[in-house]
């Protein structure tokens, strides 16, 4: 069986719950030739560490295919961004912000992640991604052209996720996609950012069968980059919407289940 290209989901997928890359993923992921892709929520540099650990060369894809780039820190190199339109982003964080004062809203550009406070959303954040936001006035901040690519929105009440997604949805805004990331997470990008178009990317550029890729996740944002690749791969974590999507189960994030997968496929 040809396989020309991995791409893998990074948190409760690559990473284990601690969110560090369990060892017997480090080792089989080094030890291939085959080429491997992030696709991420995540902003860049929160996927830098990852990276560098597996020593990965080509295109990775950051905030759900919001942005392509390859390398890390100092040395990367963008090849494709989608960014909200700046005067829509700035739209919704007041207006969210406005409606829901107690809910922990915080947003992206290519480098930065800006808040306003520390809260529990963020210290939430904070210990997954190892990562430390600016702390800004959004009002000021917003009043200059900023590129964003992610608001990110951490709830731990599910009526008030509810809410808040019916209150997204109703102002119909069609320049941008509304994901959950996880059971407290919600994230705002550009509407062609998401992960099935950044693989596209790849696939393009890179001249690959679509047939003879594959990809791992556990999210409800990850069921786009399911219906495209040619094997999908849900961990044994996934969710159980992922899981109907899937070809293949794997074992859970922490036992190394895409290094599992992965040795027993090459």
């Amino acid at each position: 069986m040809v396989v020309e290209h991995f791409f893998s989901d990074m948190d409760s997928t690559l990473l284990g719950s601690d969110n560090g890359i369990p060892q017997h993923n480090i080792d089989i992921i080094k030890n291939i030739d085959i080429p491997f892709t992030l696709v991420s929520a995540r902003a860049p540099v929160e996927m830098d560490f990852a990276i560098d650990t597996l020593d990965l060369r080509g295109p990775q894809i950051g905030f759900n295919g919001g942005i392509i780039y390859e390398g890390t820190g100092n040395n990367r190199r963008v090849m494709q961004k989608k960014p909200i339109g700046f005067h829509v982003a700035k739209s919704l964080v007041e207006s969210v912000c406005k409606q829901f004062p107690d809910i922990s809203l915080s947003f992206y550009d290519e480098n930065h992640w800006y808040s306003e406070v520390i809260d529990n959303g963020i210290k939430l954040e904070s210990a997954i991604t190892g990562q430390t936001p600016t702390i800004v006035n959004f009002h000021n901040l917003l009043q200059g052209n900023l590129d964003v690519y992610k608001i990110m929105i951490i709830i731990f009440d599910e009526e008030t996720m509810q809410s808040l997604i019916q209150y997204l949805n109703n102002k119909g805004e069609e320049t941008v996609v509304i994901q959950r990331s996880g059971k407290n997470h919600l994230e705002i990008t550009n509407s062609q950012a998401i992960k099935a178009n950044g693989i596209k990317y790849v696939l393009a550029t890179e001249h690959i069968d679509v047939e003879s890729t594959y990809a791992f996740g556990d999210g409800h944002n990850d069921i786009p980059m399911f219906e495209l690749v040619g094997h999908p791969v849900a961990m044994d974590n996934a969710v159980a919407d992922l899981k109907r999507h899937a070809e293949f189960i794997t074992g859970n994030n922490d036992d190394g289940g895409v290094g599992e997968f992965i040795k027993k496929l090459v």
